[in-house]
């Protein structure tokens, strides 16, 4: 008999998520149904979705019930299959199954990949090394924005998107004071750089973004004098939408705040961009527009050890988006 697995609240979600010996039952039904063996399971480190590892073979996502992601994950996925040039975890099963109480659980399996997330060895890599995966993650991000938008977007995508904008819209400016980070003399400009932004923003420029490009989801390996990229993972940040919206995990997550390795990844992305001046405050919109922008720009402000809030448009751009990047 399946288990019943009752989730009505965040707090629910975040005491099982990881919790094999609730999940199992179900697992080994998709596993069944998928006709996939396993003798090792355990959980994976970092997800928000109920994410386990089949022997080191496979990845079993099963979605949490608080944000649509399964459908426009799983087109990608399946889409993602025959581009060489857009590495992606192979989609080995998807679905949706239900539990003992007759809740669908959405779920894809894709297949293991070996190689070390770009936060593991950005470290130990030479500077040259570190610059050429992010050259290379550029011209990975090109091709992914250069996706027939029209396979994915529809009534449902769009929603998706105007939610999210929206919500930060409303959200953003309020959070940043209370935690800190801006300046209540900076509001009104902030809120007018954010509404410029929403209102150049036109649905007939919106690309497939991944939305969420940190080191974690970029999996690398050596090659014959350097390293490559195996695999972008991770698709459930999904969003199509503004092309910048791009920039904040990558220049926050993958970058970690390097304008070396900007500059390498914009440059193999789209050489222009590294003499738009207006780039920045875009990056900077977006930045506080994405669906987890201010949680980062709030957590990297607290591990900078800054005293005070951010008083100026100059000290956001220099944060999110220098000089010594674009200019």
């Amino acid at each position: 008999m399946l288990p019943s697995i009752r989730v009505e609240s965040w707090e629910d979600w975040t005491r099982i998520y990881r919790d094999v010996s609730v999940w199992r039952g179900l697992i080994d039904a998709i596993c069944a149904r998928e006709r996939i063996g396993y003798g090792q399971l355990r959980a994976a480190s970092e997800n928000t979705n109920a994410v386990f590892l089949l022997d080191r073979a496979f990845a079993l996502k099963i979605y949490s019930p608080f944000w649509d992601e399964f459908e426009l994950e799983r087109r990608l996925l399946e889409a993602l299959s025959s581009k060489e040039q857009i590495p992606a975890s192979e989609l080995v099963g998807c679905g949706r199954i239900a539990d003992g109480a007759g809740v669908s659980w959405p779920y894809v399996i894709t297949r293991y990949c070996e190689a070390r997330p770009f936060s593991e060895i950005r470290e130990e890599l030479p500077e040259h090394d570190a610059a050429s995966l992010a050259a290379q993650l550029g011209r990975i991000v090109r091709r992914l924005h250069s996706l027939d938008v029209g396979r994915f977007a529809n009534a449902a995508t769009a929603r998706a998107w105007d939610d999210v904008v929206l919500e930060r819209r409303r959200s953003s400016v309020s959070e940043l004071p209370a935690a800190g980070v801006l300046g209540d003399n900076l509001e009104s400009s902030v809120e007018a750089m954010l509404d410029d932004a929403i209102a150049a923003e036109r649905p007939a420029s919106r690309v497939v973004v991944h939305g969420d490009l940190g080191a974690d989801h970029v999996l690398c390996s050596p090659s014959d004098g350097g390293w490559r990229i195996e695999a972008l993972i991770d698709f459930g940040d999904a969003k199509i939408g503004v092309r910048e919206y791009e920039w904040m995990p990558v220049w926050m997550g993958f970058c970690a705040g390097d304008p070396t390795l900007a500059r390498a990844f914009l440059g193999a992305y789209d050489p222009s961009l590294l003499d738009d001046r207006g780039f920045p405050m875009r990056a900077v919109a977006w930045t506080l527009l994405h669906d987890f922008g201010a949680d980062e720009l709030i957590r990297q402000w607290r591990e900078l050890g800054r005293t005070g809030p951010i008083e100026t448009v100059e000290e956001f751009l220099a944060l999110l988006c220098p000089a010594s990047i674009v200019g």
